[in-house]
């Protein structure tokens, strides 16, 4: 098997303009996404569209793949792991070529072995409980729990050297929190950090209080916390009310999406994990991400219910697109190849690629998945982004 040379978002771009010539005419080619596009954890499918969206649009800019002009479409999961599995059919139904989502890891679980029962393509750049890619038909562009909260614990040690007991807080609802709890105890123990008591609550839980006060009376030197936004900011909230202080490090849910925007002066003592912020990438190509970055965050902000931009993660859904398109043309395909011919080359580039640079670089192990450096951030209060704090 042919291995995929690493091939540079630059040099794609490049690649791709001598075809300007041959977009007249030829049919579109189809990206779906799938997204978490309502409700209290809308701004993560939102803003990430707006990425994918970008990232068409400098395919296009540059000739389109082989000749054919990229098209995407967006589908709502709602954060509901059938839901996203019954957009995966919708989207295949309406000859998308490849998916880039969905983003939970209970839609993940559910929406890898669906693909490859049903034979189509799809990337996560999210979803980050360990074990939970299937191979061929599925790809992860992003790291696992097992790489991002060990990175993430050994971060927290290094910014707090002296802390010896913490506390676990998990939403028991969503597989990727699951996961993590374990993760960590393994991560703590590892590293001489006790852990005192793991709390758990659902993603449903609205009062937060008996869990703050609990916490508070554990007397830990830091606090792991598992959730999606509307939990991490009540929870941020509610420590100020109960007079919590201590240091947390929360999964990095919290990372893309308005989290940081929204907790004003409450987020002071929290942090989490990630590889970028709006400003500077880790790993990555910064040329390219200077290009990029301020046209996401003008195209986020056209929606006022979003909040302050952060890049996050998004920046891996923009490499998912060229990924895909990166594939497609070197397998020759444009919008005229038949969709399950096109969707078998781009299992096939699935296979091939071991490693690919767009704005950040990838190494992707045989698992499928992406493994990319942690870095600590904490929020920038003053402009409600996040910034490195390591």
């Amino acid at each position: 098997m042919t291995r995929m040379k690493t091939l540079t978002a630059l040099s794609f771009g490049a690649a791709l303009l001598a075809s300007a010539a041959l977009a007249q005419g030829k049919p579109d080619i189809l990206i779906g996404h799938i997204g978490i596009n309502s409700g209290p954890a809308g701004t993560y499918g939102r803003t990430q569209f707006v990425m994918v969206q970008l990232a068409a649009e400098d395919i296009n800019k540059a000739g389109g793949i082989n000749g054919s002009m990229v098209k995407v479409e967006t589908a709502d999961s709602e954060f509901n792991p059938a839901k996203a599995s019954l957009r995966l059919r919708e989207l295949q139904s309406k000859g998308a070529i490849g998916i880039v989502g969905p983003m939970s890891g209970g839609e993940w679980e559910t929406a890898a072995p669906l693909a490859n029962q049903i034979k189509m393509p799809a990337i996560t750049v999210n979803a980050s409980k360990p074990g939970i890619t299937v191979r061929p038909w599925t790809l992860r562009l992003g790291p696992t729990d097992a790489v991002m909260a060990v990175g993430g614990v050994e971060a927290m040690m290094k910014k707090f050297p002296n802390a010896k007991r913490a506390a676990i807080m998990a939403d028991v609802r969503q597989a990727s929190g699951v996961s993590a709890v374990e993760i960590q105890q393994e991560a703590a123990k590892k590293l001489g950090l006790t852990i005192v008591e793991v709390l758990e609550f659902s993603t449903a839980t609205t009062d937060v209080s008996p869990l703050a006060i609990k916490v508070k009376n554990l007397n830990v030197d830091f606090i792991l916390v598992n959730a999606v936004i509307p939990q991490a900011l009540a929870l941020a909230k509610e420590f100020v009310v109960q007079g919590v202080t201590t240091p947390v490090l929360a999964n990095s849910f919290i990372w893309p999406g308005g989290w940081v925007g929204a907790v004003g002066d409450a987020g002071k003592t929290w942090y989490t994990w990630g590889w970028l912020t709006n400003t500077k990438i880790d790993d990555g190509n910064q040329a390219l991400y200077d290009t990029v970055s301020p046209r996401y965050v003008v195209g986020a902000t056209k929606d006022p219910t979003n909040g302050p931009p952060n890049v996050a993660n998004a920046a891996n859904a923009y490499d998912a697109v060229l990924l895909i398109a990166s594939i497609l043309k070197r397998k020759g395909v444009d919008g005229a190849t038949p969709p399950e011919k096109a969707r078998e080359a781009l299992k096939d580039g699935f296979m091939e690629t071991t490693q690919f640079s767009g704005l950040l670089n990838h190494k992707i192990s045989p698992e499928g998945d992406s493994v990319q450096k942690v870095r600590l951030l904490q929020p920038d209060l003053a402009n409600k982004v996040w910034k490195f704090a390591d």
